[in-house]
């Protein structure tokens, strides 16, 4: 018997409220636009908690920023989780040089944060709208910073809209959005369906890196 040879498979949200339902005993038929609502809401909650629970490679992208001289700190983009890593790079040399990431504490410490010069250290204010600071200060606006950061997922705000999961994710998140429905719906399920939104997720993670056996994450350096 023939393939289907297409590899197109990708629920959308309506198809993955309507599964999460299932998996909870609740009719299609029963459900009204209150259930879809909660649906979507509960969808958005998850994604929060898959970013919080590791690094979401899917929504990691790698960003330019462009450094002036005589400026400290810059404003990243609204929905900027994290900087998974960073190097200064010298537009009038092409060169890259590693910067290290210190703690806010460690910033603060700085004895002249006005010192001017090619940047070694930055801290990041992990706020609604992030902040990055610099020291040193830029001297010149030929460095920029090439970063890689793990962003927030879209929102989810309508019930035709796709969802930004690759596809190995898809059982995850159908398990997941059944638990957390569960608990408002049926919760003598809740249980059960939490265990296996735990064991669909850990076969997802595990599966969900860079293709390298050891990650090294940005860690804060004492100043040279």
């Amino acid at each position: 018997m023939a393939t289907s040879g297409t590899v197109a498979f990708r629920p959308n949200v309506e198809e993955i409220i309507t599964e999460a339902f299932e998996r909870c005993g609740i009719d299609t038929q029963t459900r009204t636009g209150d259930h879809a609502r909660s649906a979507r809401r509960s969808i958005n909650l998850l994604f929060s908690e898959f970013a919080n629970r590791g690094i979401n490679y899917w929504t990691v992208t790698q960003n330019t920023l462009t450094l002036v001289n005589g400026t400290t700190n810059y404003t990243l983009p609204v929905g900027t989780i994290d900087i998974l890593d960073a190097v200064i790079r010298d537009s009038s040399s092409d060169t890259d040089q590693t910067i290290n990431r210190i703690t806010i504490q460690e910033y603060n410490q700085l004895p002249n944060k006005s010192n001017a010069g090619k940047p070694s250290q930055y801290m990041l204010d992990r706020q609604y709208t992030p902040v990055i600071y610099f020291w040193s200060v830029p001297n010149t606006s030929t460095y920029s910073l090439v970063y890689w950061a793990m962003n927030q997922q879209e929102d989810v705000n309508a019930s035709n809209q796709d969802t930004d999961i690759p596809y190995r994710w898809s059982d995850a998140i159908c398990a997941g959005l059944s638990a957390k429905l569960a608990m408002k719906y049926t919760p003598e399920k809740f249980q059960i369906l939490n265990e296996m939104y735990e064991r669909a997720f850990n076969f997802a993670a595990s599966s969900d890196n860079d293709g390298v056996s050891l990650r090294v994450q940005p860690t804060a350096l004492n100043m040279i």
